[in-house]
């Protein structure tokens, strides 16, 4: 009878008893019965039983209804999927329609409490509890949970998972508790899992939901503790998952990139990492990393901390670092400026902030430099933003040496120089200094809104302010303001010209030279201007046009006193000649400068010179002079006349009244 009625209440459902135990509950109208060894049978799947015990009701048997009101059964070892079919078959629980997919093996050994109401159907407060050992579920795509052991206790609407371990992706995993609860549409899981020195892989980085193409790690050791929760629908759709992790790695590699090698030649190829602590959330699609520990870029350790926000694609950081050492490969056009540079730079002892939020990229620190012997003082501060780069650079200059050649300037070695540069560089190689100054305690050097396009040719400067002694020991004050577009003023108390004039002088003509983007215009008016060791021009005033990078016309003049003057003037006229004219009341200062010219003195110069269509003719005087130290040419010469012959006598050196030469360039 009690076969017939278990087929009765599910046609799959066969049961093999044995032996059954019947003891009179007569106070309570029952009977409790017990069976030991039976077996059920499942559409011909068996599950093997220890024992079932139940108590049928008195009244249903007077009345010839078969009613139990409770069931008790406990399982031997049998297969996990075959407990969960059985399950399923008698309550028709949806949520063990998910567990029947995901499983795959696992032994358990179980124990059932079912609970019948008057007409015999099952009620919902059932209990079911045991161990599991060697289980195996495939929950996600692509991802397994091997050797699983816990226990568990299902009741009601409430699974509850004890002491579980199991392992995944080659990580093995422990967990005090894991807690599944049925909602209206879905199911909440809730929990804490934890491992122990493990080796990461990219498929758990996959899982929490991280790209392993960007994030190179190799032979991560790592400890996590980890709390989560998250919901699962029918069609196995994973929602509102939540992650709070700790985790503790104790070393990792990191490739570098193969970028890095252009600027710090001697970062190693294998970035090394340890001792790390670190805190991640997971929620909505936010992912927060925050962490510290030790990084070797180069040969020592140096601290890190860092976090980092990862929304969809939206990518933050916020990182320090002390750094004790690293070096950069010097650029070329540094050696102008630093005349014993180092193939290298180093970097020493710096602190730096790096953030990165909404594409854009900010890096600032400070710590020390060598670019020669000695460590300087270096502040600085990049900002990216898009393809533009912005820049804030102070460096304290104390023992390594610094030049401004264009300028004839050096630093005084006994001195401390502050460099800094403001400015911007973007996309197309355009470069923009806001602000460019060199300063110490006696000299200063002002740029402000210096521009240069992608060939390096000047755009514009709005201002140019300099007080400084040179090289020569000369002191220069001069001021550099555009009053227009490309229309310059230059006004100054002190300039030296000497050495520039010389340049000029020495300097061959070059079509490819192109220091200036467009044609400019400059002004002048100077109280003194140095243009020799001990001679001096008052009053230098003029214009210079310059067009094509080449002087189109001219005209300045100053004077050496009231009756001595210098003029240069440039002209083109309605045929394309351009006509060239240099007056020099003295003539010491320029003829001087050819060292084969030597003894000279006293004189006046005159320089004229017609040039079109790239031939010029050229005819220069010199008036009124003498030679002291006479080349054979000279020796000769002082034959023509006995008062020669005196003059070289008398130490004086022999006088001309006239030296012409006409020549002519192509």
């Amino acid at each position: 009878q009690i076969k017939k009625k278990v087929t009765e209440t599910n046609k799959n459902l066969e049961i093999e008893l044995q032996k059954i135990k019947l003891t009179l509950d007569p106070l309570n109208f029952k009977i409790n019965a017990k069976t030991i060894g039976a077996n059920i049978f499942y559409r011909g799947k068996i599950l093997e039983l220890e024992y079932i015990k139940t108590q049928i009701s008195l009244i249903s048997l007077i009345k010839d209804r078969f009613v139990s009101s409770n069931l008790k059964l406990s399982t031997r070892s049998v297969m996990l999927k075959d407990l969960i079919v059985f399950i399923r078959a008698t309550t028709n629980r949806p949520e063990l329609f998910i567990l029947e997919r995901a499983i795959k093996k696992g032994q358990v050994i179980a124990d059932v409490e079912l609970n019948f109401n008057e007409k015999g159907v099952i009620n919902q407060n059932y209990k079911i509890s045991g161990t599991l050992k060697d289980g195996k579920i495939e929950l996600f795509k692509n991802y397994n949970f091997e050797k699983i052991k816990f226990f568990f206790n299902f009741k009601n609407d409430i699974f509850n998972f004890k002491d579980i371990s199991f392992t995944s992706n080659k990580v093995d995993f422990l967990s005090n508790n894991l807690k599944i609860s049925q909602n209206k549409k879905d199911f909440l899981f809730e929990g804490e899992i934890q491992n122990s020195n493990s080796i990461l892989n990219n498929e758990l980085l996959e899982l929490a939901n991280l790209s392993s193409k960007n994030l190179k790690f190799l032979n991560t050791n790592f400890t996590s503790k980890n709390k989560f929760s998250f919901n699962i629908d029918r069609k196995l759709k994973i929602k509102n998952l939540i992650i709070d992790s700790e985790i503790q790695v104790d070393k990792s590699q990191y490739q570098r990139p193969s970028v890095v090698s252009d600027y710090f030649p001697e970062v190693n190829d294998i970035i090394h990492i340890k001792n790390h602590k670190i805190k991640t959330t997971y929620k909505k699609d936010n992912f927060i990393i925050q962490g510290q520990g030790k990084i070797k870029l180069e040969k020592e350790y140096d601290e890190i901390k860092y976090r980092v926000l990862i929304k969809e694609k939206n990518f933050n950081l916020l990182s320090n670092l002390k750094l004790s050492q690293l070096k950069l490969k010097n650029q070329e056009f540094l050696k102008s400026f630093f005349p014993k540079l180092n193939e290298i730079t180093i970097l020493k002892n710096h602190q730096i902030d790096i953030n990165y939020s909404n594409k854009i990229l900010s890096i600032k620190g400070q710590g020390k430099i060598k670019f020669e012997k000695e460590y300087e003082d270096l502040d600085f501060d990049i900002l990216k933003i898009d393809n533009k780069f912005d820049f804030n650079t102070q460096i304290d200059l104390n023992k390594t040496a610094f030049n401004i050649n264009s300028l004839n300037f050096k630093k005084n070695d006994k001195l401390k120089t502050r460099l800094k540069v403001i400015g911007s560089h973007n996309k197309k190689d355009k470069f923009n200094f806001d602000k460019i100054s060199v300063a110490d305690v006696n000299n200063k050097i002002f740029l402000e809104n210096l521009s240069f396009n992608e060939n390096n040719q000047v755009i514009k400067v709005d201002k140019v302010d300099l007080d400084f002694v040179d090289i020569e020991n000369k002191k220069n004050q001069l001021l550099i303001i555009r009053k227009q577009k490309n229309n310059y003023k230059i006004n100054g108390l002190l300039f030296n010209a000497n050495k520039l004039i010389t340049r000029l002088l020495k300097n061959k003509s070059n079509d490819d030279t192109k220091i200036f983007r467009d044609d400019i215009d400059l002004n002048f008016d100077i109280n003194e201007v140095y243009i020799g060791e001990d001679n001096i021009v008052n009053n230098f005033k003029g214009k210079l046009n310059i067009k094509d990078n080449k002087i189109f016309g001219a005209d300045i003049y100053a004077f050496f006193d009231q009756n001595e003057k210098l003029t240069f003037t440039i002209n083109t006229n309605d045929n394309g000649e351009k006509v060239t004219t240099f007056y020099s009341s003295r003539a010491k200062p320029i003829v001087k400068r050819y060292k084969f010219i030597k003894g000279y003195d006293e004189g006046y110069l005159d320089f004229t010179s017609f040039k079109k269509n790239n031939i010029s003719k050229s005819k220069l005087n010199i008036y009124n002079f003498k030679l002291k130290e006479l080349p054979s040419l000279t020796k000769l010469l002082t034959l023509a006349s006995l008062q020669g012959i005196a003059d070289t006598l008398s130490g004086e050196g022999i006088r001309f009244d006239e030296f012409e030469m006409n020549f002519n360039n192509k």
